[in-house]
């Protein structure tokens, strides 16, 4: 069994850094070929919870990767006139990343390939599908996803707190220190971000994939929430996905009883659902 470091670059000339694990025998039975995985908030490919996952799919024959966003870790440097990093991603971007990690893997052979993002990494790969329409995208699984809505926000229980942050991050835009950073724990506890990303991605509609995007996936779409994701960056997510993509065969929602963010308590569950859904030959329908 092969694990390679590599790398590949976006089409704005961003290098992003990964590894590949494949089997001996990749299987030829499924809906994809080879597995990309995409890490959550200021995530990476080296200290990612998706690692002994991948590790998992390349033991049941999928040749799977893992690379480094534009988003990896807190702050993570410069590319060419790029800030990466959480603190600094623009998900508008996001679509460029996941388009060169498809690239990499269809260059490497693999003609079908499926993207699977946790948290974070469930909201880029439905915004990049979306937008992309990879035609060598064979599905999209999107686990734990999150809500980013300013409307959403604002009104739920934890709204002021959104509201003060908001109205602290305009000041920061308005006084010309839209790139400094602001410490907050709303909608991600302990979290940085410049005032110019707080605005962006948590004070508009743009991300929200429960009101967009979400429907305008043509692949098979597999959508996994847990009742234990009661925070309001995620909570109902997964139902609101689902009802945006009412009528349309190629999405399951999976609601689990008693899972947590990401179903790491559900480990189990989690090898047992996605494994059988990437074995169905034929579209499945909403859950």
């Amino acid at each position: 069994m092969l694990v390679d470091l590599v790398h590949t670059k976006t089409s704005d000339d961003v290098t992003l850094s990964g590894i590949v694990l494949e089997p001996e025998q990749p299987r030829t039975d499924l809906l994809v070929d080879a597995m990309v995985m995409v890490h959550g908030s200021a995530g990476n490919f080296y200290l990612s919870p998706s690692n002994p996952r991948a590790a998992k799919l390349r033991d049941m024959g999928i040749p799977t990767a893992l690379f480094n966003t534009r988003g990896h870790d807190v702050v993570g440097g410069r590319a060419g006139k790029v800030r990466t990093g959480n603190v600094y991603e623009l998900l508008s971007e996001t679509h460029l990343d996941l388009k060169a990690m498809v690239a990499f893997m269809v260059e490497r052979g693999y003609a079908r390939v499926g993207i699977w993002g946790s948290s974070l990494g469930a909201v880029r790969v439905v915004l990049a599908q979306a937008k992309n329409q990879d035609p060598n995208v064979a599905v999209v699984i999107s686990l734990a996803p999150l809500r980013f809505s300013h409307e959403y926000y604002s009104a739920c229980e934890m709204g002021e707190e959104h509201l003060r942050n908001y109205e602290a991050a305009k000041a920061m835009v308005a006084d010309g220190r839209g790139h400094e950073i602001m410490f907050v724990d709303f909608p991600n506890p302990g979290a940085y971000f410049s005032a110019e990303v707080y605005l962006d991605r948590h004070c508009s509609e743009h991300y929200d994939i429960t009101k967009a995007h979400t429907s305008e996936i043509e692949c098979p779409l597999l959508i996994l929430t847990g009742t234990e994701e009661t925070h309001p960056r995620m909570r109902d997510a997964g139902r609101d996905m689902a009802a945006l993509c009412e009528g349309m065969d190629n999405v399951t929602w999976v609601h689990l009883e008693g899972g947590d963010h990401g179903w790491h308590n559900k480990e189990d569950d989690l090898f047992r659902v996605v494994p059988e859904w990437l074995g169905v030959k034929a579209p499945a329908s909403v859950g």
